[in-house]
């Protein structure tokens, strides 16, 4: 049930495509870092970074569960102007509508390319490192143990000797990983935007944590300098995009490049 609800709201625009855009054609700017985040203060995991229509504003949403498994959402806004996350009573209409687009299964003007969901059950080490990082492993730091310390060399053997059966969902499009997720429920678009209405463009975290761009023809640009990216978001007129690059246990930087998209 889980997999039918997760995209039941997010479907592709119905509007006559354009020519799909070349990515290795696309231009990115140099990325900017506008402020560091510390979601620690923010009390949970961030798990949504939507842009406002106007482009001049982002949305970001945490959830934290406590120990009966009750999620408690909390909502912040954020300028352009370097100013840390401010809180919001909820969640503006626009947010809710951005998500909606850029988590779509289905790439806007381009209803027939869809994400693949696949969900099995399989053997995993206590080393391997889904690509959705902490949010997708559904737990904390990895290189965390005994009080943030340095394991030993016994410990990592015994880790490597330690393995579950855990429940992974993948979304793949046209055989390409666009996210991972291990025990924990599947959010697109912590891993992936849709670019702009009709260039049939994604924009997705790679397995090795670098922010790429496909086209409908599997050509990929990656973003030069990108590491431990989360959160792509994407203007729905294409021109900017946004992500927030991981820099501590709970810190993270939000950058911005600009985007020039070839119209033929």
């Amino acid at each position: 049930m889980l997999l039918a609800l997760m995209f039941v709201l997010a479907v592709g625009d119905a509007q006559a495509p354009a020519q799909p855009v070349d990515a290795t054609k696309v231009a990115v700017s140099a990325p900017v870092a506008m402020v560091e985040i510390d979601a620690g203060k923010m009390k949970g995991d961030l798990i949504r970074l939507a842009w406002s229509a106007d482009n001049r504003q982002f949305y970001l949403q945490t959830a934290e569960q406590d120990g009966s498994g009750n999620v408690r959402l909390r909502h912040f806004l954020l300028d352009l102007k370097g100013q840390q996350p401010r809180g919001a009573g909820d969640m503006p209409a626009w947010a809710e509508s951005y998500w909606l687009w850029k988590s779509a299964q289905a790439a806007p003007g381009f209803a027939s390319y869809k994400i693949a969901v696949e969900q099995q059950q399989k053997r995993l080490t206590a080393t391997a490192n889904p690509m959705g990082g902490d949010l997708a492993r559904g737990g904390g730091d990895a290189g965390a143990g005994r009080g943030g310390g340095a394991t030993t060399t016994g410990d990592a053997v015994g880790a490597a000797q330690q393995s579950q059966m855990v429940n992974v969902v993948t979304l793949k499009l046209k055989g390409e990983v666009v996210g991972e997720f291990v025990n924990t429920p599947p959010l697109p678009g912590t891993t992936l935007t849709w670019g702009p209405n009709g260039s049939g463009l994604i924009a997705f975290k790679s397995a090795d944590g670098h922010l790429v761009i496909m086209d409908q023809q599997h050509r990929k640009l990656e973003i030069p300098g990108t590491k431990d990216v989360s959160m792509p978001a994407w203007t729905m007129d294409g021109k900017r995009l946004a992500w927030l690059e991981k820099t501590g246990r709970s810190k993270f930087t939000l950058r911005i490049a600009d985007v020039t998209i070839p119209t033929s």
